[in-house]
């Protein structure tokens, strides 16, 4: 270890489901942990995000982090679906939205009349409030006063790197997070940002890896041993991304999987992306668009498994629906993902899957297909890399290799990619470049069924049918 390299990294990992601080040693390897359910606020106008219980884990354990390891560096990192609009005084001028409220069907119908075009932000507007930009319209069309109070605009990442430093900053990976507030192409504020005026309260550009302040006196426990340097912060899945780059891997597609299934192409051409199917744009921490797509797998597993285990699938009973043809039909959320219009039309039909084994087995199969839709869609030609919980669904992996015959699947054991990821952002150097870290990748076996060819035409022939 050099003079120069920070003795403990902590991460501040705020997700949608749980908070969690992650301490890393200087060879990026996790050292402790610790964390809280994220807190949701009912109405009464919109849901909200409460922050105080992620900011008192950090009050609570900053102390015992320390002193496993000296923090000498902080790093946020964040969903990249909500903002922090901060008052003259830095207080919120409003809560934070939180993206899984639902905006009026009005709020809607104003926004498709202001939205940018996807040729310029490269993302379709979002169901719920997931869209930053229709986020910003009805705050500012709902609360006129308080949103003539805001004086500054951040991310969630910045905004905690703001609450322990007091330095106001934006990233470019949370603004370039399917939002509508940049212009992908420029890197740039989008035309809908300039036109009303949103791009003059937004805090001053940060890159991912800056230090933005050091952490403040209140929030440093006594016999604190630290810097306490605090970055600008990363959007979550941008993290786990920034990982794979790392392991110096020259192309490859990532399966980012849990709640959301997002795809990460390093070489497919962003600029031939159909909105109908789900497909968007990320932007790294160096401010380069990455073809994505995406798909809600976590909710739709559930909606097929009806409560059943997802480990119980197996390729014996999966074999055996794939010949008798019961089908799972998309889309069991209101996001139809790679299938355009069929939100909310998700059934299933053939002979019922009425055991354990077969509801876990169709949901494997059924989220198999979808995923080989969001890859069809990106045009992805790369080795598939798959980590997060589906990387753990034999059933799954082993369905997915046999729908891509012409590219390797590999199964990541890579635990915390977010948080990893994320860490790497305190040794990136004056070339911008992360240290190389190498992963563990598991090439899996295509599961053999004799008739998958002809249920899969079969099975979208009945998707297109019934989003008709």
């Amino acid at each position: 270890m050099t003079a120069n390299e920070p003795r403990g990294v902590l991460v501040f990992d705020v997700g949608s489901t749980n908070t969690k601080l992650v301490l890393f040693d200087a060879a990026g390897k996790a050292l402790m942990e610790r964390r809280t359910p994220s807190r949701h606020v009912p109405g009464p106008v919109y849901q909200s995000l409460d922050n105080e219980p992620a900011l008192e884990l950090l009050r609570q354990t900053l102390g015992a982090f320390d002193a496993v390891a000296p923090v000498d560096v902080i790093v946020p990192s964040t969903h990249g679906s909500a903002l922090a609009l901060l008052d003259a005084d830095g207080k919120l001028a409003l809560p934070m939205m939180d993206y899984l409220t639902e905006p009026p069907r009005g709020v809607f119908e104003a926004y498709a009349a202001i939205e940018p075009p996807f040729e310029e932000t490269f993302c379709p507007t979002n169901p719920m409030a997931l869209t930053l930009g229709l986020q910003l319209m009805w705050q500012q069309q709902a609360f006129p006063d308080a949103f003539a109070r805001v004086k500054t605009i951040m991310p969630m990442a910045q905004y905690f790197a703001f609450e322990l430093t007091g330095k106001a900053t934006t990233e470019v990976t949370a603004l370039g997070a399917q939002t509508h507030l940049l212009d992908v192409r420029t890197n740039d504020y989008s035309s809908l940002v300039k036109a009303k005026g949103w791009d003059k309260l937004f805090a001053p550009r940060a890159r991912a890896f800056d230090t933005v302040g050091v952490l403040a006196e209140k929030w440093r426990p006594e016999g604190f041993r630290g810097h306490g340097a605090v970055k600008a912060g990363i959007h979550d899945s941008n993290a786990n991304y920034l990982r794979y780059l790392a392991a110096g891997l020259p192309s490859f597609t990532l399966l980012s999987t849990g709640t959301w299934i997002i795809v990460f192409d390093t070489d497919a051409d962003y600029r031939a992306l159909d909105p109908r199917r789900d497909t968007a744009t990320n932007t790294d921490y160096l401010g380069r668009p990455v073809a994505c797509g995406r798909f809600m797998g976590g909710h739709e597993i559930e909606a097929v498994l009806a409560g059943a285990p997802a480990g119980a699938a197996d390729l014996a009973t999966t074999t055996a629906i794939v010949s008798r043809g019961t089908m799972a039909l998309p889309s069991f959320t209101d996001s139809g993902g790679p299938m355009p219009a069929t939100g909310g039309r998700g059934r299933i039909v053939g002979p019922a899957a009425g055991t354990d084994a077969e509801r876990a087995s169709l949901a494997a199969l059924y989220c198999a297909q979808m995923v080989d839709q969001s890859l069809q869609a990106v045009g992805a030609k790369n080795d598939i890399i798959v980590d997060g919980p589906f990387s753990q669904n034999t059933v799954f992996m082993a369905v997915l290799a046999a729908l891509r015959p012409g590219q390797r699947v590999l199964a990541s054991d890579l635990r915390d990619g977010t948080a990893a990821g994320a860490a790497l952002l305190a040794h990136v150097g004056p070339d911008r470049n992360p240290p190389k870290r190498a992963i563990a990748l598991k090439p899996v076996e295509a599961a053999r069924f004799e008739k998958l060819e002809d249920y899969q035409l079969r099975w979208t022939a009945h998707a297109y049918e019934q989003a008709s």
